[in-house]
């Protein structure tokens, strides 16, 4: 899973979206607070959007809300859930590095994910995770977005986290 921190290699209009939103939000702070975030400044996102939490020692992620077109492609709601709860750690460790990547340096990430289906092919998807505060200084929350680019796949046809 390619990720980077310069949102010029990203292709996604929603994650430019996204970082745009988080640029305006945080002014002249170092990061926004997740009381910046107002849906109806990115109501096209919200179906793509997710936002969670840090737990530290041991470094976890909660999901508080999960859009609905990820609740679509994944074919659950993981609202609730921990990261390390939705799949093998050989999966989920590569979305931990990334979450904990922008925990420690309170800047946003970007990347790609190529995900197998079941007829043999692959879909390619773009995602941002960026950092917030909660009334303080120090990163507590993420909003990030998945941008699908149009693919209609569902969950039933993805290989499952288990066996790819």
């Amino acid at each position: 899973m390619p990720s980077w921190s310069d949102i010029a290699l990203t292709t996604s209009s929603k994650v430019k979206l996204l970082h745009a939103w988080w640029i305006a939000a945080r002014g002249a702070r170092k990061l926004p607070d997740r009381a910046d975030l107002d849906p109806a400044d990115i109501k096209s996102l919200m179906p793509n959007l997710l936002i969670s939490e840090a737990e530290r020692d041991p470094f976890r992620i909660r999901y508080r809300l999960v859009g609905t077109r990820v609740v679509g492609l994944t074919g659950f709601d993981f609202t609730g859930r921990y990261l390390d709860e939705l799949g093998p750690p050989e999966t989920t460790q590569h979305w931990l590095d990334c979450y904990l990547a922008v925990y420690q340096s309170g800047t946003p990430i970007y990347g790609s994910v190529t995900e197998p289906t079941l007829s043999g092919d692959t879909f390619t998807y773009e995602f941002g995770i960026f950092p917030l505060t909660r009334g303080g200084q120090t990163v507590e929350q993420f909003v990030s977005v998945e941008d699908y680019f149009g693919f209609q796949l569902t969950s039933a046809q993805l290989l499952p986290w288990s066996t790819s």
